[in-house]
């Protein structure tokens, strides 16, 4: 394998080096002959697993702290937020980081943040990437307390990389490629984990997570991401040291939680964070869920239904608002359940679910817009919808309740809902008509408010008095403008209107158009238009 893994990375390396963004290695090298670059953690790895990245750091060793620094700033911004210990945040001029556009670069080319990528590129000057990471060598020294910073950090131009590596989580992110020798570094097996798919503390789990134990949440991330195996010793930690990850800052839980929810395995995460003992502690209304059964029309406890919800929206790629309201849209159904049996009722579990929901995420510390938008996803989804006795007002009653911008949102809930209860079809014909009927209503209302003059200019142009005249004359134009749309201009009708009033009331009533004649034009013209 690390003959293939070599020749792989030469290959990166080839190509890499000739683009803009990567153009500082060899002008690194060139400066500085006595320099070692290396390219290590998550990118060797994903380079190696052929998956795209946009997360580049680097390690150089014999050169001096300032004189890197002064050499970076040449070329690029440098953020010093990490010069105490030896950490440069750089980003090359002419060069957009990804935040700007959330794209990123990898083996097979370019990737956009939906998930497509164009294969078969070569990087080019508008590769878009997460600022460059350059450090020099460091030793970390833990205070143990599982604490985030509670490190004291060294470095040192003169330290062996093995022993940088070694300060490392896991042994698939202590890998190194030397960018001068074109060779892999591997001191603790970690090609050997990748080819078995294995998640696996370095050296001692019990001390790799007592240094962070943000560390306990990344390996569950890890297994989503990569589709790997946790090591059995390592789980085994894990599930002793659950507790501790209460200690942590609640934004590193929710920068590890999201990664967890948006891959492509958070049906299989939740499952492990359940059976690991973290779910207990970070989201404990969801561990309340399971082995609460439910009635006859579920055949999963709520818990196995929320996370087989969730799988749902991962599989169709789903935004992060909807699969967070697919796993929490059931919350509530513990504190509302009423009898046992196929006959159990959860009346009110979507009105205490959001609420709950609401809790949720705020204890978690998503923003103030996914909590506003996952809130009323999971209050209104269970929005109910009977095609053969609903008008078209009551559909816009519908639209109203939920909000035009949420329709497709809430679409998606409810598949998840559907597919999560086992259901074989997605979409049923009911949910395919609501859609229909939904855009229906959102077309132009076919009413004098559509006009470009309403009756208050129209009486005082007029100079009459508010009746049922207004109402004629407004009727009357709209007749006009429904034959032809381009007549809805204000002089137009404004010299219309004048000469309608001189007409009786009995002949303005002849003028009034046949507003369903219309309605059903613009509905087959829709469909007509969408079909073709």
């Amino acid at each position: 394998m690390k003959i293939s893994v070599e020749k792989k990375l030469r290959n990166w390396q080839l190509e890499a080096l000739k683009s803009p963004e990567f153009a500082f290695v060899e002008k690194l090298t060139k400066k500085f002959p006595e320099a070692k670059v290396y390219l290590v953690g998550g990118a060797v790895r994903d380079l190696i697993l052929e998956r795209d990245t946009k997360d580049f750091d680097f390690v150089v060793a014999k050169v001096p702290a300032k004189d890197l620094e002064k050499f970076l700033s040449s070329l690029g911004k440098v953020n010093l937020v990490g010069k105490s210990f030896g950490v440069f945040k750089f980003v090359p001029n002419n060069v957009i980081p990804s935040e700007a556009r959330g794209e990123v670069w990898g083996s097979r080319g370019i990737a956009t943040s939906s998930g497509s990528v164009t294969r078969n590129r070569s990087p080019r000057n508008d590769i878009i990437f997460e600022p460059f990471d350059i450090a020099l060598p460091r030793t970390e020294h833990a205070g143990m307390s599982g604490g985030y910073r509670d490190f004291e950090v060294q470095s040192d131009q003169d330290l062996p990389i093995e022993e940088d590596l070694s300060r490392r989580d896991f042994t698939i992110n202590a890998l190194a490629w030397d960018l001068r020798e074109k060779k892999i570094i591997d001191e603790f097996d970690g090609l050997k984990d990748l080819e078995n798919k294995t998640i696996k503390a370095i050296g001692k789990p019990e001390q790799r997570f007592q240094e962070d134990y943000t560390r306990l949440l990344r390996a569950i991330r890890l297994c989503c991401q990569l589709d790997f195996m946790i090591e059995a010793h390592t789980l085994k930690t894990i599930h002793d040291k659950a507790q501790k990850i209460g200690t942590i800052a609640k934004e590193r839980i929710n920068e590890e939680l999201v990664k967890i929810v948006m891959s492509n395995k958070a049906e299989d995460g939740f499952r492990l964070l359940q059976k690991i003992g973290l779910l207990k502690i970070l989201i404990p209304e969801l561990e309340s869920t399971v082995n609460i059964s439910q009635n006859k029309h579920h055949i999963y406890d709520i818990f196995e239904h929320s996370v087989r919800a969730l799988g749902a929206g991962a599989q169709r790629n789903y935004s992060l608002w909807v699969r967070l309201a697919a796993l929490l849209h059931d919350i509530g159904k513990p504190q509302t359940k009423e009898g046992e049996g196929p006959d159990s009722t959860f009346y009110n579990h979507d009105i205490v679910g959001a609420k709950i929901a609401k809790n949720i995420l705020k204890r978690l510390d998503f923003s103030n817009e996914t909590i506003s938008k996952v809130t009323h996803l999971v209050r209104y989804h269970m929005f109910y919808y009977a095609l053969d006795t609903v008008s078209d007002a009551g559909v816009r009653r519908l639209l109203a309740r939920l909000g035009k911008e949420n329709i497709q949102d809430f679409i998606d809930v409810r598949i998840c809902d559907r597919l999560g209860m086992g259901r074989p079809k997605a979409k049923p014909w009911k949910l395919i008509e609501l859609e229909r009927r939904l855009k229906e209503v959102q077309l132009d209302p076919i009413t004098p408010k559509m006009l470009k003059i309403n009756g208050d200019e129209l009486m005082k142009i007029l100079k009459i008095k508010p009746g049922p005249r207004v109402g004629l004359i407004l009727n009357a134009l709209l007749g006009e403008v429904l034959e032809d749309p381009e007549k809805n201009d204000k002089k137009y009708l404004t010299k219309k209107m004048k000469e309608l009033d001189k007409s009786k009331d009995e002949e303005l009533k002849k003028l009034n158009p046949d507003v369903k004649f219309y309605e059903e034009e613009r509905k087959r013209l829709l469909h007509f238009n969408k079909d073709n």
